[in-house]
């Protein structure tokens, strides 16, 4: 089970004025003394607190706060919903938020619904990406006096589940559906045909109906889709509207299983003949597969491993590659390597060493890097963090096609061959994934 610990109290700034603080972009905040007075929203009507989830971050923050206690009855029927702009929306009129009392539910229809869902016997549960707590947006507890708020208003018992930023715990990943119906609930079985999730990022494009925006993602669609439970737009659920197109605007992952399955296995890439001195330097994107074929196919046939994510430097890098070939190794430079500049010092010092160097490009889509990058993520729970797009836009930038006139003596092209250690491993690949 993950470590919890108790969350962020509420100051008694927070308590006095919860909007003063805030911006529409508000800025990084610091954190106030705890403050004994307690005003209404402090505690929830119910038996219930807020507490983290996981080991801190670098940045100081826990990967989830919850909103969870004996007062929330476990149920096998649970309703899911996302908050900003599915149960709420800024009551100012603006974008974002002014603060945590600048709310007002979505539409006329939301008390109703959940009043009924809480009579029907669901537990109601909000769970929701807030990112912007992380990167020092919003205060953790200006977030939980609003859900506080919230809970109060209804006079209903909420759970609530908060990613605080870009982790494994965040949408679509299912790790806050898995506390939800596995950790917190009682130790009751869920009924997924019973269950359900309402979010507006829906994958909608602009004008889905009229005047209305795209969405600005498709998260909350897939997370319904990871999890396995009915998925529902708000204007779907509250008011009862036909549903509208959408795209995922993703990887199909169970395409690209489908495809690199049908490519077999990897065929044999190390150098056969003892007496060739051979130097190979990998293309791609990040998470295009470059250090799983490295060590697959070379690492285990006694080349050295260079890489700059275990190495920090291109000249450690450098420094590291002419010990190898000064000890008559083999290597393997397993970088991004996207321009010439990039991988002429590495060729240079393999001719004065008297080395072959082969390019081998991996031919990964960059939808499908962008796919693995978070199933990396997920899959190491959190350890490696997933690498933000810019990293991907600044390959794209870089990249010049490798070329024999280089100095290469060949240039191979690699596709994606799915390999997975467990049952587990492959259903989290089948997982939808979002950059955004």
């Amino acid at each position: 089970m993950p470590r919890k610990r108790k969350a962020p109290t509420l100051s008694k700034k927070e308590q006095d004025s919860g909007d003063a603080a805030a911006s529409s972009k508000p800025k990084v905040a610091k954190r106030a003394a705890a403050s004994k007075k307690a005003d209404p929203n402090q505690h929830v009507f119910y038996d219930a607190d807020w507490s983290s989830v996981g080991e801190e971050s670098s940045k100081g923050f826990p990967p989830v706060i919850q909103l969870t206690g004996p007062g929330i009855k476990g149920s096998s029927k649970v309703a899911g919903f996302d908050l900003d702009y599915t149960l709420i929306k800024p009551k100012s009129g603006r974008k974002w938020p002014t603060g945590p009392s600048d709310w007002m539910l979505l539409n006329d229809k939301v008390e109703e619904k959940l009043k009924k869902l809480n009579k029907d016997g669901f537990k109601i549960v909000i769970m929701s990406n807030q990112r912007g707590i992380e990167k020092g947006h919003t205060k953790p507890t200006d977030f939980q006096l609003k859900i506080n708020q919230i809970a109060n208003a209804l006079q209903l018992p909420i759970q609530c589940f908060a990613a605080t930023g870009e982790n494994h715990y965040r949408k679509p990943g299912t790790k806050m559906w898995d506390l939800a119906a596995n950790e917190e609930n009682d130790g009751i079985k869920v009924d997924f045909s019973k269950s359900m999730y309402v979010g507006d990022a829906a994958g909608r494009a602009k004008n889905w109906a009229p005047g209305k925006p795209r969405d600005f993602s498709c998260s909350d669609r897939m997370f319904a889709h990871n999890v396995g439970v009915q998925f529902y737009t708000p204007e779907e659920f509250f008011l009862g509207e036909k549903p509208a197109p959408f795209e995922w605007h993703s990887c199909d992952p169970v395409q690209a299983l489908k495809d690199g399955e049908g490519r077999g296995s990897l065929k044999q890439y190390h150098q056969k003949d003892k007496k060739v001195k051979d130097l190979v330097i990998l293309v791609g994107p990040p998470a295009s597969g470059k250090s799983s074929f490295a060590k697959d196919t070379l690492v285990s046939h006694g080349y050295v491993w260079i890489n700059r994510d275990t190495l920090n430097t291109p000249a450690k890098c450098l420094r590291a590659t002419e010990e190898a070939m000064e000890a008559g190794k083999n290597v393997v430079i397993d970088n991004t390597n996207p321009s010439r500049s990039a991988r002429a010092d590495y060729i240079d010092l393999a001719k004065e060493e008297g080395y072959v160097v082969r390019c081998i490009i991996m031919d990964t889509p960059l939808e499908l890097a962008f796919h693995m990058n978070m199933y990396r993520q997920s899959l190491s729970e959190g350890s490696i963090r997933r690498i933000p797009e810019v990293a991907y836009n600044i390959y794209k930038k870089k990249y010049e096609a490798p070329s024999q006139d280089e100095g290469f003596e060949t240039i191979e092209k690699v596709q994606f061959v799915p390999k997975f250690k467990s049952d587990k491993e492959r259903t989290l690949f089948l997982h939808k994934t979002d950059m955004k």
